[in-house]
């Protein structure tokens, strides 16, 4: 039982002391030349690993919205499923007008740039204009640096003790012991690459978040009047509603206002009474 605790105990002090030392960054190398130095060798530099998010937000005139939408939504079918994949699209049509939309994407790394200057190319097209842009990057250099290292010691462990337990050296509940640590060391691993592919996915392919809000329409006649309609009917309504407040405010103080009206009138003809004695 001495060594199966020796061995797990190495393995997870490996495991630690491999994170501690990992907080370089995960990412592809590349020379970068040394002009003082010209006959000295190229240093390597390791290129960060990025997740990004694109936010935009377009105004568009409310007739071209939900055609602007559909066009971007055709742009990302266009690439293809390896490089740009549909994650949600909503849209708000109330009342015979377009409201605002939302498309969200996800867009290989490399397109990102083409596709978010493709989408503004066509809201411009389309008589619109860009409201925000935001690009951030998310670092995650060292969580795959970590989770790398988490996956080789995992696998280390692993590899040991199922070759223990195929020569079978030791006493049965030693054995069984040595199953129980390889089903747990096997269900840190599959997490632990399962979040790996995660990280991977974020880099390879961006986020794409689109914002669309319409336009006022320009006032005509007809509008004009259609609001002139409504601000007289509201107004109406208001005036109702007002007077419906009052006469219920009357009708709950009407009672009291007997009882002080009451009262007022005892007090004073009392004091009359005293007066006149």
């Amino acid at each position: 039982m001495r060594k199966f605790l020796v061995l797990g105990s190495a393995a997870l002090l490996a495991a630690c002391s491999s994170n501690d030392g990992s907080s370089g960054q995960q990412g592809d190398t590349v020379a970068a030349e040394t002009p003082d130095k010209p006959g000295a060798e190229p240093l390597k530099v390791t290129l960060p690993q990025l997740a990004y998010h694109y936010s935009l937000s377009f105004l568009l005139p409310d007739a071209k919205l939900a055609e602007t939408q559909e066009a971007h939504r055709t742009l990302c079918d266009r690439l293809g499923p390896a490089r740009c994949q549909l994650l949600s699209l909503t849209r708000d049509d109330a009342e015979g007008r377009a409201g605002s939309a939302v498309l969200k994407l996800r867009v290989a790394s490399a397109d990102a740039t083409y596709f978010t200057g493709e989408a503004a190319r066509q809201v411009t097209a389309a008589g619109g204009r860009a409201l925000n842009t935001n690009v951030a990057g998310d670092d995650v250099s060292k969580d795959l640096t970590d989770t790398a290292a988490r996956i080789h010691q995992r696998e280390l462990l692993v590899a040991r003790l199922t070759e223990t337990l195929r020569t079978r050296k030791g006493t049965v509940p030693e054995l069984i012991e040595a199953e129980r640590t390889v089903a747990s060391a096997q269900e840190e691993l599959d997490k632990a690459r399962a979040w790996q592919r995660e990280l991977q996915g974020r880099v390879a392919m961006a986020e794409v978040e689109i914002h669309y809000q319409p336009l006022a329409a320009p006032a005509s006649g007809a509008n004009i009047g259609a609001a002139l309609g409504e601000a007289v009917q509201g107004s109406a309504s208001a005036f109702i509603g007002g007077m419906q407040f009052l006469l219920s405010l009357a009708i709950y103080l009407l009672p009291w206002g007997a009882v002080v009206g009451a009262g007022i009138a005892l007090v004073t003809l009392l004091r009359r009474r005293n007066r006149a004695a």
